[in-house]
């Protein structure tokens, strides 16, 4: 019976335990492949190649909100769970708040905002004080009391940016997130939901559009697990700013105490949240994650190959007419490559293909679907013989297609020439220098 492993099975007993074997069979009926990189098991793996022009945030083994280097690769962990997520893959992305690490404020009654923020609270009744900031593992805050009895439905609002500030328009597509969590008293009082309030602002600053979102009532759980996160494409044809704050409503006559903690608010164009990019004084551009491996020798087979990825997705849904690469092994042009990615137009399947001079005979979908869940796939690339298998499921087949010629590069998480980025967590892949079965394709991905 063919098995997957969990780790690579160094018959040659290398130095680089990511150069494993020749791709055929052992005595134990155990398909091997001839190149594994675990992203899960093993450090980083030597022939990997990385670089990324900035730094970059991560959750470490321990849980805690980390800064990786410029061109330091990034294995993540789940900051609730300590599981390991993958190498993370994410294209570039700018937060456009210009200061989500709190710097200038001031503790006291009421206490003075960090720079460019506005805090406040309508009505009567109600006192505001800000306790102090600091950081949660490894998450900048800022906690904010609200305490009294008000009359007149008091609103408390906080937004971390100017109504002027963020350049936007009509069409664009943006997401907002913040870290919250209570720290002292209760919810009690609070009517209704929390909500995140989006405005779209003309360049003066005036309201064009308003539209409030409810979200999760932030709870007494850790903060790094309780990261609020909304995506919505602006609507109103007058566009050229955009605010985002979050409100909540205390009732008429009711005695209140709430002390909440807001951590690294982001504000970015894109249909869902990327990591965390701490800002001061300016918008901050995080440089996307390239990582590939240079050369083919001496693991790559022309005339037949197999490729498994084992990823997990960072969004909730693949966002609709994005292509997102899992991995590749291609030419710079990109006119030959063998591929497996995902697309919405799929269906939320893994898909396959391979171009032979640009000819393209057409994407290959994969049996069943997925969210974002970790998702394993296979496919099988010879001449007028590609199959693709995910998650178990039955293999897909087609009878055409001509082979790649002059590929030189597996490229992961991203196409070649830097484009349509995963945006998730890459946990293994690994290559066999013949075609699978289709019955071991279905093996190995289950």
């Amino acid at each position: 019976m063919i098995e997957q492993t969990s780790s690579p099975l160094n018959v040659n007993n290398s130095q680089e335990p990511w150069l494993v074997g020749e791709g055929v069979a052992v005595s134990s009926g155990v398909a091997v492949p001839s190149l594994d990189l675990d992203f899960i098991n093993y450090a980083f793996p030597g022939v990997v190649t990385f670089s990324r022009a900035s730094t970059a945030t991560f959750f470490n083994s321990a849980g805690v909100l980390t800064s990786a280097a410029i061109n330091t690769p990034r294995l993540d962990f789940d900051p609730a769970t300590l599981a390991a997520r993958g190498l993370l893959i994410e294209e570039a992305r700018t937060n456009s708040i210009r200061n989500n690490t709190m710097v200038g404020a001031v503790a006291g009654t009421p206490g003075t905002p960090p720079t460019n923020w506005d805090i406040a609270v309508s009505g009567t009744g109600i006192t505001q004080q800000i306790v102090g900031t600091g950081t949660e593992d490894g998450i900048t805050y800022i906690d904010v009391k609200f305490s009294g009895t008000g009359s007149g439905t008091p609103v408390p609002q906080i937004r971390p940016e100017t109504t002027t500030q963020i350049v936007a328009a009509s069409g664009q597509t943006w997401t907002s997130s913040y870290y919250l969590r209570i720290v002292g008293g209760s919810t009690t009082g609070c009517t209704g939901t929390f909500q995140q309030i989006w405005q779209e602002r003309d360049a003066a600053g005036v309201t064009l559009n308003t539209v409030a979102v409810g979200i999760s009532d932030p709870t007494t759980a850790a903060l790094k697990t309780q990261r609020s996160i909304l995506t919505r494409t602006l609507t109103d044809a007058g566009t050229a700013r955009l605010t985002n704050r979050i409100q909540w409503t205390f009732a008429n006559g009711v005695a209140v105490d709430i002390t909440l903690r807001i951590g690294l608010p982001q504000l970015e164009q894109g249909a869902f949240a990327t990591s965390v990019i701490p800002t001061t004084t300016t918008a901050l551009t995080r440089a996307a994650d390239l990582a590939s491996v240079g050369t083919l020798t001496p693991w790559f087979n022309s005339t037949a190959s197999t490729i498994y990825a084992e990823w997990a997705n960072i969004a909730a849904a693949i966002p609709t007419g994005v292509t997102q690469l899992v991995t590749e092994i291609a030419e710079l042009t990109n006119l030959n490559f063998y591929r497996i990615f995902q697309s919405q137009a799929a269906g939320a399947k893994a898909s396959s293909n391979m171009f032979s001079g640009g000819a393209n005979p057409g994407r290959l979908d994969s049996g069943g679907t997925y969210s974002n869940a970790t998702v394993k796939a296979a496919a099988a690339f010879a001449a007028s013989d590609r199959a693709i298998s995910a998650n178990g499921a039955v293999a897909t087949t087609s009878a055409t297609g001509a082979l790649p010629v002059g590929v030189t590069t597996l490229f992961l998480g991203q196409q070649a020439g830097s484009a349509n980025f995963l945006n998730g967590y890459l946990r293994r892949v690994a290559y066999y220098p013949r075609r699978l079965s289709n019955s071991e394709l279905q093996a190995i991905t289950v």
